[in-house]
């Protein structure tokens, strides 16, 4: 924890009171459309999320159900998502799907469920048990406190089954389905401006098949609708060298001889301004009192020139490009910035499924909300009871939280103590040691001024040598004993060894002669000689012969000496 290594009190309160509740929701989702197969891997709570990784892939559609599978297949294994230990969220969309508001008398989550089933009926107009559905209950202090208002999400199950069997044959096992209305605004509830957050506003998703509108009032969602405009028709038709630009239509105009692919732009972009259109309308009628303020657009067509611009005079609001990626944190390492800055407009509904989720909606065929419904009922037969408890164990865990971080404070501060103490240790050793080796040099230097004071006198040391040197000996070394034999670190005893060395002067050589006696008498003759000449004799307490040894060269005997004069 990093409580533990802060010195203030106050710093290591708060890294502790953070380091027990910060905890992150990991999810991984996959975003089937405009053509591409969409994977991203999120960690999140509700104040950040990071991005740990991030693929895409086209989908080959002529090979049908197999290219998606093997698409959703390659942009997971290239994420290397490990398809035993992790799920995968999804989303879906089209006319199967239905988004109600509703609004009943005031119920508990058991009634409410119970008059579902008969509300999913009427308004998918299929039986039961095949429709999935879920809800959430909106918090609207408009609505009287004797109502509850509802937003209804229903699917069909062969839509459901469907998308899990995709996931299913490319080996992988689904954790949530969402409706992707609901991944767009839990994208845009994490990465919108918070100046916006309070006014009325519409985020639109303009994709090549599906184009989302969600109309919402801070927390509130007004109105959900999917617009189904073919935008691929489009893309498909427009040659590769052309780029789309809606400030410039009219430069569509003669393309391969004709204007069809003008025509058709025009057609597409008034399909999209009509069914926006509509929607407010349909909003601002159903709530008088409020209207829209601004549009926020993002989608794989909103990343062609001045789409934003062209809606904004046709609608008469202000259009803003929407970052759907602006808050996501990420590391540059491990996510690749240009690809990911290139196609941020169309990773809403991806991001918006694997981030922290403020609309908890769920269509998988087993949904986890029927045992929370019995659950809810329990508690609230006994409300009086559990929320006794609640406070009694709000106020236990309190106390518990304050003992414990006492406790963790004292032992950061124990952990400090033996810290500086070892630190302290270490500080002594290493002061002794540096005086150690401080003595050591003051030794060697001692040693070499002695030695270097008679470096003047040795080319006349040598000729003394030669001159009173025997005829029948000749000369093979002659050396200082050698000081770094000694010079070891921390070793008084060794030091001392190599002071009597390095004041050594020895002369080594060779003798020939008939006998023996012979050679140790020239031998002799030389340390006579040497002992003799006092310009030699003078700056040595003993010169004299320490070693002699007979060697065979060819046929005939010579004997090798070793002669050592220690200085003064």
């Amino acid at each position: 924890m990093l409580c533990f290594i802060k010195q203030n009190r106050k710093v290591k309160i708060r890294f502790a009171i953070l380091s027990m509740f910060r905890y992150y929701n990991k999810f991984v989702s996959i975003e089937i459309g405009d053509g591409l197969v969409k994977a991203m891997y999120i960690m999140s709570n509700a104040k950040e999320s990071r991005l740990i990784d991030f693929a895409m892939i086209a989908v080959n559609f002529r090979q049908g159900r197999n290219g998606i599978v093997k698409a959703i297949k390659d942009v997971l294994q290239k994420m290397q998502i490990n398809s035993k230990k992790v799920r995968i969220n999804i989303c879906v969309s089209g006319e199967s799907v239905v988004v109600r508001d509703i609004r009943w008398p005031q119920m508990n989550d058991i009634e409410i469920r119970k008059a579902l089933r008969f509300e999913v009926e009427r308004q998918v107009n299929c039986k039961i048990e095949d429709v999935v559905f879920d809800y959430y209950s909106v918090l609207d202090e408009q609505i009287d406190e004797t109502k509850t208002r509802l937003v209804l999400v229903a699917a069909k199950k062969n839509l459901i089954e469907n998308y899990i069997g995709l996931l299913s044959l490319a080996g992988y096992r689904t954790k949530l389905v969402e409706v992707d209305t609901f991944s767009l605004l839990n994208c845009f509830y994490l990465n919108a401006p918070e100046n916006v957050l309070t006014k009325t506003i519409t985020v639109l998703n303009v994709g090549m098949e599906v184009t989302n509108i969600d109309i919402i009032k801070g927390k509130i969602v007004g109105l959900t609708k999917d617009a189904f405009v073919a935008w691929g028709n489009l893309i498909d038709a427009l040659p590769k060298d052309v780029v789309l630009d809606f400030n410039n239509i009219s430069a569509l105009k003669g393309i391969n001889g004709s204007n069809d692919i003008y025509d058709l732009c025009i057609f597409i972009v008034n399909a999209l301004f009509n069914q926006v259109r509509r929607a407010i309308e349909f909003y601002e009628n159903q709530n008088s009192e409020d209207s829209v303020e601004a549009i926020f657009l993002c989608g794989r067509i909103a990343m062609f020139k001045n789409l934003d611009k062209y809606l904004q005079n046709l609608l008469g609001l202000k259009v803003t490009i929407w970052n759907p990626i602006a808050k996501l944190k990420y590391n540059p390492k491990l996510v690749k910035k240009e690809i990911l800055q290139k196609n941020a407009l169309m990773l809403a509904i991806c991001t918006g499924l694997a981030c922290h989720r403020y609309f908890k909606i769920n269509l998988s065929p087993v949904n986890k909300k029927i045992k929370e419904s019995a659950i809810i009922g329990i508690f609230s037969k006994n409300r009086k009871l559990f929320l006794s408890a609640a406070a009694v164990c709000v106020f236990l865990f309190a106390l518990w939280l304050l003992l414990f971080i006492h406790v963790q404070i004292k032992k950061a501060d124990e952990i400090s103590l033996k810290t500086k103490s070892l630190r302290l240790q270490k500080i002594s050793a290493e002061l002794n040691e540096l005086n150690s080796v401080r003595e050591i040099l003051g030794e060697n230097v001692q040693i070499f001024s002695k030695v270097f004071l008679h470096k003047i006198y040795w080319s006349k040391k040598l000729y003394e040598i030669n001159k009173f040197m025997p005829q029948d000996i000749w000369l093979t070394d002659l050396y200082l004993n050698n000081v770094s034999a000694g010079h070891e670190k921390g070793n008084p005893a060794v030091a001392a060894n190599s002071l009597q060395k390095v004041m050594t002067l020895v002369i080594k050589g060779k003798v020939y002669c008939e006998n023996n006696d012979k050679m140790l008498s020239v031998i002799n003759q030389l340390v006579t000689n040497l002992k003799d000449v006092p310009s030699f004799s003078n700056d040595f307490s003993k010169i004299a012969l320490i070693r002699s040894s007979r060697e065979l060269i060819g046929e005939s005997f010579v004997m090798c000496f070793e002669i050592q004069c220690l200085f003064k």
